[in-house]
Order: C-alpha cells, then sequence, then structure tokens
C-alpha cells in the first residue's frame, strides 16, 4: 500500500503583517520580529522536494510574507527551478499605487509565481484599502499570475464584495475568467466577536479533512506542523518536529502516519469525530455554533468531556476508520496513476 505523501508545503516565514486584523488566529501585527531566514527557507523548499515524490505546490503566507521582499522572490525563483506550482498568499498592502503594483507584479512573474490570494475585507480594509487590492489583481493579471480575492463575510452594514464585484476592473476580470472571489469567515478568537452569520454546509463539516497528511506547514518558529488549518497553532499535538532536526521533514511526515486520531480526522473530520462520541446535540448545548471544522479541531483537542470519551471510546471506531482510511488510500493511488498515465489500472 502506497504512504501518503504530501502534495503541498505550507510556509509561514513570518507572522508579522502590516494590518493588525482582531480576529487574525496568529494574532499578526506589525511588532512581531521572528521569521525564517533565506537559508532556512531554502533548506525548507530542498528537503521538501527530497522528500516528498508527488509534492506539487509550496505556498507562501503569513503574517505578511512580501515583508521579506527579496527573500521571498528568491525563494519563489527556488520553487519555479523545480518545475513545482508556487503560491502567495497577502494583503496586497504593496500595491498602494499602480507603479509599485506593476514593479512587485513583474518581480514575481520573473520569479516564475504562478497564483496568488488577496485577502481583504471589512477588518482587512481598516489597514489595507480596497484600491490597494484593485491594483495589485490588475497587476498579477497582466503578467498572466493567476489571482483570487478571499474577501470576510461582510456584516450586516458593510458591502465590500459587493464593491469589489461592482468595480468596472474587477468585473471585466471576473468576466473574462482571469479572476476568482470567494468568501470565508474570521475564527472566533476573541471574546467580544460578532457573528457575521457564514456558516459552511452540515455536508462541509462532516467530511474528512483534506489537510491532514496532504500539506505540512513550517512556522516561523522553525517548527512543523501537521496542517495550514486555522486553528493549528493552538492545538499541540499539530506541532511535529522542528527544522533543525536531521530529516526533519521525512520524521515529522511519518510520526503523524502512527498518530490515529490524525488518522480519524483524516477520514470523518473532526466536527464527525465529536458527533460520534458525544452524539448530535453536544455541540451545540455545550459549545454553540461551529462554523469551520477547524473551529471544531480546536474542541476536539481541548474540551475535556471530549478528550475523556475519545480515550474511553477510540478502539470502537479503530477498525471502521482503519479499513476507510486504507480504501482511500488505495482509491487516492489509483486515481494519482490514471491523472499520470491516462488509464485507471
Amino acid at each position: 500500500m502506497a504512504i501518503p505523501s504530501p502534495k503541498t508545503l505550507t510556509i509561514l516565514p513570518t507572522y508579522r503583517c502590516t494590518a493588525a486584523c482582531k480576529e487574525c488566529c496568529f494574532e499578526s501585527n506589525p511588532n512581531l520580529k521572528s521569521r525564517l531566514t533565506l537559508e532556512e527557507m531554502s533548506s525548507c523548499i530542498n528537503e521538501a522536494v527530497s522528500t516528498f515524490p508527488q509534492l506539487e505546490n509550496i505556498v507562501f503566507s503569513g503574517g505578511e510574507c512580501f515583508t521579506l521582499k527579496d527573500d521571498l522572490f528568491s525563494s519563489i525563483s527556488l520553487v519555479s527551478s523545480y518545475g513545482l506550482k508556487s503560491r502567495c498568499v497577502t494583503n496586497g498592502y504593496w500595491a498602494k499605487k499602480e507603479s509599485s503594483a506593476m514593479k512587485i507584479a513583474k518581480a514575481l512573474s520573473d520569479s516564475g509565481l504562478y497564483e496568488i490570494n488577496f485577502s481583504t475585507g471589512l477588518d482587512h480594509q481598516e489597514y489595507v484599502d480596497e484600491k490597494s487590492i484593485i491594483n495589485a489583481v490588475k497587476a498579477c493579471a497582466s503578467f498572466n499570475i493567476t489571482p483570487l480575492i478571499m474577501v470576510e463575510k461582510d456584516s450586516e452594514d458593510s458591502r465590500c464584495r459587493a464593491s469589489l464585484e461592482e468595480n468596472a476592473e474587477i468585473k471585466s476580470l471576473l468576466d473574462n475568467n482571469k479572476l476568482t472571489i470567494s468568501s470565508n469567515t474570521w475564527m472566533p478568537f476573541q471574546k467580544d466577536y460578532v457573528d457575521r452569520g457564514f456558516q459552511i454546509s452540515p455536508e462541509e463539516l462532516e467530511t474528512g479533512c483534506n489537510q491532514v497528511f496532504e500539506n505540512i506547514v513550517i512556522t516561523p518558529h522553525g517548527r512543523v506542523s501537521s496542517c495550514c488549518g486555522l486553528t493549528f497553532e493552538h492545538i499541540k499535538e499539530m506541532k511535529i518536529g522542528h527544522i533543525f532536526e536531521n530529516e526533519f521533514l521525512k520524521k515529522a511526515h511519518q510520526s503523524q502516519l502512527e498518530d490515529f486520531l490524525k488518522i480519524w480526522i483524516k477520514v470523518d473530520g473532526p466536527a464527525k469525530i465529536i458527533s460520534l462520541l458525544m452524539g448530535d446535540d453536544y455541540t451545540e448545548s455545550n459549545i454553540g455554533t461551529v462554523s469551520h471544522n477547524c473551529q471544531a479541531c480546536v474542541y476536539l483537542h481541548k474540551d475535556k468531556q471530549i478528550i475523556a470519551k475519545l480515550k474511553q471510546r477510540y478502539t470502537e471506531f479503530l477498525p471502521s476508520v482503519m479499513f476507510r482510511y486504507k480504501a482511500k488510500i488505495r482509491v487516492d493511488s489509483r486515481l494519482e496513476h490514471r491523472s499520470r498515465h491516462g488509464r485507471l489500472l
């Protein structure tokens, strides 16, 4: 049976950001200093390429990865030299002027960047205005870098997404399939969090996690994490290694393949596991509204009643979970073979 191999490496080179959004999962702000050096990022990329044969993408996020300036462009160039796709996630602060947007977009193009995701919305626009996002998107699209705008779910009084979609230049890009706009929601990290009514479908909450085993993450502190989920920094069990160890990615990845809870999360997802262990009414009665599987993952790892029930009952579910996990690996392996060779064995 083939061993699952990550298809994505996510590098979070810094949690420093030009913005300080209140509900940011990493509490990013301009005052944070920790970051990976260019040499450390290069080492992570080289190790990932040599360790994971199915690696396809390397993502640079944060924090604000563009605060690394030339080190970011050099890292993207290294990814391109391996023939892999690269993606950046940014708030677009660097595109206040059209001229600066074009300068950065050209540098990204010269480095071989494939895709760029822009984070914006009501909270982000306290720090980076809509015009900067428009400038950045136009510039990147002009260099054939695939742009996506991720807009926070609007409040009852805001219309950030509608304003973007009504912009003539953005509308033209949308109409010509050169831009995608999506919406998401903040995870609630503050006590005075205001819910904007974003709720993913029950079907999505009851599906397996597509991050665990598929995506491996490097943090600004040199830690290796199991996923790039929005809450992984709050879950100690998701930290599985450190870049200063020998063969750090191989050891970290293999360690999680021996962790039944991670396998279960991969198969059923944290929200469904909670429901299976505690009953359908537990979340609503004891936790409240769960709007994202990453949110459920925190409760799965930190709620004392859930942890106790998990320790008591996990053996009941072990045979079924392992059977479905191994079946999924076989199916994924066949689909991978078909995509590479044009037929299904």
